[in-house]
Parts: structure tokens; C-alpha cells; sequence
């Protein structure tokens, strides 16, 4: 057999010559046969080639080429400094590659040692931190203790205006060493470490300013940073606006050293300007919000289309302290079951550009349990409760007003007392020295008593000189009693209209999430009325004097689950962020646990948002997605978690557009 085989093998190749005249020989037919096995034999030798050399080779990225960002703002000034920055989203961009953090989170959630080689605590009270050792600022100076003491202090000074000063607030510090610092807090805290993620900035460059000449220093425009970027030049129009600025890699950073040569970030008026640059490939990259008009970036050639989870979302707030109907906690329930969150996804964000949020902390992003009781879209029941509360043709007339029957003196508490300082806070409207500080606690403290005083002997004829007291007795009963109910009689015995003012800001997001929510609850038949309002005048009045009735606004959240500034009752007050008012002492408790680091488990979570979700102190809406347009050339970027829109930069060094294979 194997001879056989053997004979069928040509004893002679053929020569050159005969190979010459093999087309003399073959037929058409056979000559396109013989093309295509030839072909195929090439191309699979090729292909073998190529499999072998991607088999045992490894891509790896390499320094060049330039990244060019674009970005909304008309502005001749930037304060790229990071205690400034956290209020301007492109000021806050740039300084995440010019400035390290202490610690930083990575992928996982998990606060990683950035600019610090650890940190130590026994009781979550007092943290030791150490620096890493040879760290430098972009200019060559050393990084020391020093540094970091001196941006703290300066956030600790009102008169830098600093906006992280409240995070800092009864934070104690001292020196240990040239690269140990020592953080002392007022009670413990199992979350202070996210402050570390500060940014810091270099002494030897500020230290000289004053705080009038602080914020709008050159330096915060040439800043000296720490991160894998240093400034390099920034280029204006005729009008002194600026076209771009960028930054080269910083020969002195600490980490990974950056594979992109250059980082520019350039402006434009609006966003069809910054497509349109996109589409001719003017720049690589644009974050988009989900407010960004419809744009179709994605559709762009050569771009691929990022997504990242933020811990931010849009919610209505309610003014528990409001005399109107919002006062009502009917009226909230009725309103939240009224409120339908997948319309207003569908006509606010097109359908595709958000995520509902149910849970008051924002479970759905830190992949915490949902209280099942929550609040569905069902307007029939909104209208139910509205009729279960009495209310009747758009109001409400109180069957049995209230009347002040109880006797109170100092230390009293209750129901009765806080009716009484509604009484006094409603009485200011005529007479402005009436119980000053106008709080509504149901303690009858000092305050109350003076205010008990004041009325009496403005009233004396027909409260004191009947009983022949010749000054306040700071006790009510009996004449004191009668008066207070004539006085405050159109407060108690008021018909309730059901009318909401509700504010948001001059945004188009906002505003057309506020006409969708009026339209949903005029269905119910409430009334709304929306006032928009400049971002300085929610800031400066209706957040920080509580002045509103329904404030539709964004929340930003911590990259960590921590409720406690949000719903503690020692938030109530500015600078704290309990914009409802919420009080409630088993919730603080629990917040305090979970601040203290008390491990209970996720039923304190739940027990916790069901609580806060009884008393419909709040509607959480919808988180817009937030959208990342980059050119396909750049490599690097891995979708996650952020902890604000600008963690998309934190790894920029990482990102590169130059490439080669070495062997594996």
C-alpha cells in the first residue's frame, strides 16, 4: 500500500521552464480554478501569519498624540483651584488633571491612596495620615504636611469662601510630622475618609494672598498641581474670551506617568457648535448631561459613546413648615401617587436618557434594598386621599378649628405648645419684636416664655390688669388662653387651598420637568404655580433661608451610601442640607449608627427609607444618565461608577492614542 502511495508522488518537480509554460497548457476553466486555490493558499498563509503574530504579541499603549475636549462656556476667567472648583463643571474638569486627591476611588467603590501612603484610625475619631515620600508639585517643590494643613485651614476660613467648608467644619488639625498630619473629629465618623479625597493645594504659591485676592489670583489660572498634567498655555479670542487652554505632561507626578502628550480643553458658545466641531473632528471628546439637546453624538463616525452611573438625582422637596396645603401630609401622598415618573422620563428625557429613582437615598445606585411601601403613579388614589382629608372644589374648611385649652408654662411640650409658636410666628406679620426667634420646636423654652410675656402686657387690659398682675406671668391659661384664640383664629380656622408654588431653577431641564409635574397634578386638581428662579437666588434665599413651598432640584450625592446629612434633624438649618424639615428621633438614631459605623445590616436601611417615605417629605424622580462622546483613537476609558462628573478624567493618564505589539 505504501508503495502505492509513493508512486503517485512526482519523482521530478517541474523546472522553471515547464512552470513558464503551464497557461499554454491549461484551459479557461482550469486557469480560474488554478487562480482561486492559489489565492487561497496566499490568503491562508497570511491569515496563519497574522493569528500567530496576535496570538503570541500583546498590545501595549505608548506616549503621543494630543486630547482635545470641548466644552460649553463663554468666560475670560477660570479659578482652577479645587476649593473653588466643585461649583463650575469645567472648572472641576481641569482641575482633575492638574490636581491629585489624598485618596481616590477606584472602580469598585473602594478609596485608594492617592497623593497619601495610608491612614490610620482606632475610635473613627482621630486619623493619622501619612504622605507618600518624594512628591512634588508640578514646579519642582517638594509636597509636604504643610501643604495639607495649609489648604484645610484656608477651607476652615470663612473669609476664603471656600464652598467645602461645611465638610470641614469642627475638623481639628495638627502637624506631626514633615509628611504626617493628625485629623481630630467632635464624635466619630466612619465617613470622614471621603473628605480625603480633597485635593490639596501648594503653600509656597498662596501663601502670600490675601483672601480678597485668593479666588481670582493668576495662579488659579497657571495653576501648580500635582497631578499627571501641568499648564502650559492658554489661547484667547479678539474679545479676550478664551478659545482653549492647555496642559503637557508633568515630569514630577507621582504615579503612572501620562501616555498623552497633550490635554486641551476648548470652548464654544453652545452645544451645535461643539457638534459640529465633533463631526469634523475638531475635538476628541464631549461629556453629555441629560439636558443636552438632541444631538445625536453617538451617531458621529469614529466615536464610541461612554456611559457612567453618577449618584446624582432631580426630586421635589416639600416645606414641612409650610402653613398651606403642602403642610398637609395627605396632600404630599396625593401628589406623590399623582406624580407619574415614567411620563415624565418619556417627555422630559425622551425616554432614553434617565432612570426613575424610587428610594429617598438613591438606592438604586449604591445597590440598596427598596422599601416595598413605596409611592406608585396611581391618580385615583391621590384623588382618594384629597377626599379622605376633606378636601372639597379645590379646599378645605376645618370642621372643628383648633383652640388653645391647655395650660402651658416653661419646660411644657406637645402638640399645644407648637400650635403655640405657629400662633406667635404668624402674630410677627403685625408686630415684628414678637418671639424673635421664630422657631416651631413644641419646647416650651425661654424664648416662648418671653414671647408669653410680650403678648400679656401688649394685651394687659384684657389679660393682666383683670387679675391685677402687673407684668407677664409667662403662663398660658384662662384670659391668656381667649386672646390667643382671637388672635390666631384666622390661622387655625382658615380654609386650605389646594394651591402649591413650586420653585426650580432657570434651567431648561428643571423647568420642563416643573410644566410636566404641573400638568400631572392639575389632574388631581391642585394648582401650580412655577417660579424659576437664577441659580445665586436658590443658593442665597430659597435653600439657605428655606424660603419656598416645593422646590424641584438636583441632589448630588456622595460616592458612599451616607444619609445622614440629608435627613438628620440637626440638618434642618443652613448650611444643612434637610431642606424639608424633616424631624423624626428614631431616624436620627439610625443615621447616627450608620455615621458612627455601627454595622446593622440593610434592614436599617429599609426601616429607614420607609420612615422618611411615611411622611412623603420628598418625590424622588429620575437620574439622567450622563454620557461620555469620545473619538474612537483614544483608548483606556473603562466605564463605572463616578463619584461626580469630572472621576471621568481621574485616570486620564491611563487613556492613550499611540500603540504597539511586543511579544507576550
Amino acid at each position: 500500500m505504501l508503495g502505492t502511495f509513493s508512486n503517485l508522488w512526482p519523482k521530478k518537480w517541474p523546472s522553471k521552464k515547464q512552470w513558464k509554460r503551464l497557461p499554454e497548457v491549461l484551459s479557461k476553466r482550469e486557469k480560474i480554478v488554478f487562480s482561486l486555490l492559489i489565492t487561497i493558499v496566499i490568503v491562508s498563509f497570511l491569515y496563519l501569519l497574522f493569528a500567530l503574530y496576535y496570538a503570541n504579541t500583546k498590545e501595549i499603549p505608548t506616549k503621543g498624540g494630543v486630547y482635545r475636549e470641548g466644552v460649553v462656556e463663554s468666560t475670560q476667567w477660570l479659578t482652577i483651584n479645587p476649593l473653588y472648583s466643585i461649583g463650575n463643571d469645567t472648572e472641576r474638569d481641569i482641575a482633575e488633571v492638574v490636581f491629585d486627591g489624598l485618596f481616590y476611588y477606584n472602580e469598585e467603590g473602594e478609596l485608594m491612596p492617592g497623593l497619601a501612603k495610608d491612614l490610620n484610625t482606632e475610635d473613627h475619631k482621630v486619623f493619622d495620615l501619612h504622605l507618600k515620600e518624594d512628591l512634588y508639585w508640578s514646579d519642582g517643590e517638594k509636597i509636604t504636611s504643610e501643604d495639607v494643613k495649609f489648604t484645610v485651614k484656608t477651607i476652615l476660613n470663612p473669609d476664603f469662601g471656600s464652598p467645602l467648608r461645611q465638610e470641614w467644619d469642627g475638623v481639628g488639625m495638627e502637624k506631626i510630622s514633615k509628611h504626617q498630619i493628625r485629623f481630630t473629629l467632635g464624635q466619630p465618623s466612619a465617613v470622614f475618609p471621603e473628605n480625603l479625597t480633597l485635593k490639596i493645594i501648594p503653600k509656597h504659591i498662596f501663601k502670600e494672598l490675601s483672601p480678597r485676592d485668593f479666588r481670582y489670583s493668576i495662579n488659579n489660572m497657571k495653576p501648580v498641581g500635582s497631578g499627571p498634567y501641568r499648564f502650559k498655555e492658554t489661547e484667547k479670542r479678539p474679545s479676550g474670551e478664551i478659545r482653549s487652554i492647555t496642559f503637557e505632561r508633568n515630569p514630577y507626578y507621582h504615579g503612572l506617568e501620562a501616555f498623552i502628550d497633550e490635554v486641551s480643553f476648548v470652548f464654544f458658545d453652545n452645544e451645535e457648535d461643539v457638534y459640529r466641531a465633533k463631526a469634523r473632528g475638531e475635538i476628541d471628546g464631549y461629556a453629555i448631561s441629560g439636558n443636552s439637546k438632541e444631538y445625536s453624538f453617538e451617531d458621529i463616525r469614529g466615536t464610541h459613546y461612554y456611559s457612567f452611573d453618577l449618584p446624582r438625582y432631580f426630586s421635589v422637596t416639600f416645606n414641612l413648615e409650610s402653613e398651606n396645603a403642602i403642610g398637609n401630609k395627605g396632600v404630599r401622598k396625593a401628589l406623590t401617587h399623582a406624580t407619574d415618573k415614567e411620563a415624565i422620563l418619556e417627555n422630559v428625557l425622551n425616554g432614553k436618557k434617565g432612570e426613575v429613582v424610587n428610594s429617598p437615598f438613591f438606592a438604586e445606585f449604591y445597590d440598596l434594598p427598596v422599601p416595598e411601601n413605596g409611592y406608585h403613579y396611581d391618580i385615583e388614589k391621590g384623588k382618594k386621599i384629597l377626599e379622605e382629608e376633606g378636601f372639597e372644589n379645590g379646599k378645605r374648611t376645618p370642621e372643628d378649628p383648633f383652640e388653645f385649652t391647655e395650660e402651658m408654662k416653661e419646660e411644657s411640650q406637645g402638640e399645644e405648645v407648637r400650635k403655640l409658636q405657629e400662633c406667635f410666628i404668624y402674630l410677627r406679620e403685625e408686630d415684628e419684636d414678637l418671639y424673635p426667634q421664630g422657631e416651631v420646636t413644641g419646647f416650651f423654652d425661654e424664648g416662648t416664655k418671653e414671647a408669653v410675656n410680650y403678648f400679656q402686657e401688649k394685651y394687659r387690659e384684657e389679660i393682666l390688669d383683670p387679675h391685677g398682675f402687673t407684668r407677664g406671668t409667662g403662663m398660658v391659661a384662662g384670659s391668656t388662653q381667649k386672646k390667643l384664640n382671637e388672635k390666631c383664629k384666622d390661622l387655625f380656622g382658615k380654609d386650605i387651598f389646594l394651591e402649591v408654588s413650586l420653585t426650580t431653577l432657570e434651567d431648561p431641564l428643571l423647568v420642563k420637568t416643573a410644566k410636566e409635574l404641573k400638568e400631572q397634578w392639575e389632574r388631581l386638581g391642585v394648582k401650580v404655580e412655577i417660579k424659576e428662579k437664577s441659580f445665586s437666588d436658590i443658593q442665597e434665599r430659597t435653600i439657605r433661608e428655606r424660603d419656598f413651598e416645593v422646590l424641584l432640584f438636583g441632589t448630588m450625592l456622595s460616592r458612599s451610601a451616607n444619609p445622614f446629612p440629608l435627613w438628620h434633624s440637626s440638618k434642618t438649618e443652613t448650611p444643612g442640607l434637610n431642606l424639608s424639615g424633616y424631624q423624626n428621633e428614631e431616624a436620627d438614631e439610625l443615621l447616627e449608627k450608620i455615621l458612627h459605623g455601627e454595622k446593622e445590616g440593610e434592614e436599617v436601611v429599609v426601616k429607614l427609607q420607609e420612615m422618611i417615605m411615611e411622611e412623603a417629605p420628598t418625590i424622588s424622580l429620575y437620574s439622567p444618565y450622563f454620557k461620555y462622546s469620545v473619538s474612537n483613537k483614544v483608548e483606556g476609558i473603562e466605564e463605572r461608577k463616578l463619584a461626580n462628573p469630572s472621576d471621568r478624567l481621574s485616570d486620564i493618564n491611563r487613556w492613550h492614542i499611540n500603540a504597539r505589539r511586543i511579544l507576550k
